[in-house]
């Protein structure tokens, strides 16, 4: 073997590896794809999605299920006699409070959507990355077998850095915001729905009247669900900047863990693979 073969043989040994390894890189791409949904990293923000998600629809329960008991105290009537005989309905102060309640019940069931649409989109996201990636493995094995072209290493090096974004740093970004948010908004949480369980402790129905009796029936037990909504319409009235504050924070909070932090730590990383991106093309030249 002459000197010129023995260099030729030592120059071939590394591009026949990296061909090795780029197929190797699609293969795994190509299988990140198609089982997408056993992604360990994309389960994870997923989780993280439905628990927001799950927080979020309790909170609206609360809100629906006291927005219906203002209602129902709004109703009730008072009899007076002062000068004239009639009723009266002093529940209708609480009309305010309860447009608000409903105003705050419509963002969170919107904010719960998205949280639920992002639970179920974090899979497939992932799958489109991947799939990103296994074509830019292509077309650099492409490269490797037809010979260099600028346009086709600048598309498969855009293609892998994009790809990745979104095979790992998305769904990433929503697993460090799992690890941080606690953190950041776990004792504000905390707080204030201590402070709605108090205010609003006499909205819940008794289990046994539940079981036992119908709506109408229970309604019809008047002492007892009169005051019962007397009670609720006053400790409202009396702490309504508290309750309409306390949903407000806890609103607050959703936001800040579904989008807020997770849209900082995306776009740091999206600042990344779109530098690493622009960059690679111009060191390759």
């Amino acid at each position: 073997m002459t000197p010129r073969t023995r260099v030729s043989a030592k120059t071939a040994e590394p591009r026949r590896i990296s061909l090795l390894w780029l197929i190797l890189i699609a293969v795994l791409a190509l299988g990140a794809a198609v089982f997408h949904r056993q992604n360990p990293l994309s389960q994870q923000a997923q989780g993280y999605a439905a628990t927001v998600s799950a927080a979020s629809a309790a909170t609206y329960v609360t809100l629906r299920m006291l927005n219906a008991a203002l209602s129902t105290a709004q109703e009730v009537e008072v009899g007076a006699s002062l000068g004239f005989s009639g009723t009266v309905q002093p529940g209708k102060m609480l009309e305010p409070v309860d447009d608000t309640i409903e105003r705050i019940a419509g963002v969170v069931f919107a904010l719960m959507l998205v949280t639920g649409v992002l639970a179920v989109a974090m899979g497939p996201v992932g799958a489109v990355g991947a799939a990103m990636i296994a074509g830019a493995s292509v077309l650099w094995i492409a490269d490797r077998l037809l010979g260099p072209r600028d346009v086709m290493s600048m598309l498969s090096r855009r293609l892998v850095w994009y790809g990745g974004f979104f095979l790992l740093a998305l769904p990433g970004a929503f697993v460090l915001t799992d690890l941080l948010a606690k953190s950041f908004t776990g004792d504000v949480m905390a707080r204030h729905q201590a402070i709605i369980a108090e205010i609003t402790d006499t909205v819940e129905v008794d289990p046994a009247l539940a079981q036992d009796q119908g709506w109408w029936d229970r309604l019809t037990e008047s002492v007892s669900e009169v005051d019962r909504y007397r009670e609720l319409a006053s400790n409202i009235w009396l702490r309504a900047d508290e309750l309409i504050a306390s949903y407000l924070a806890l609103l607050s909070v959703y936001i800040f863990q579904i989008f807020v932090l997770p849209a900082l730590l995306v776009g740091a990383f999206f600042i990344l693979a779109r530098f690493f991106a622009s960059q690679a093309y111009s060191v390759s030249r």
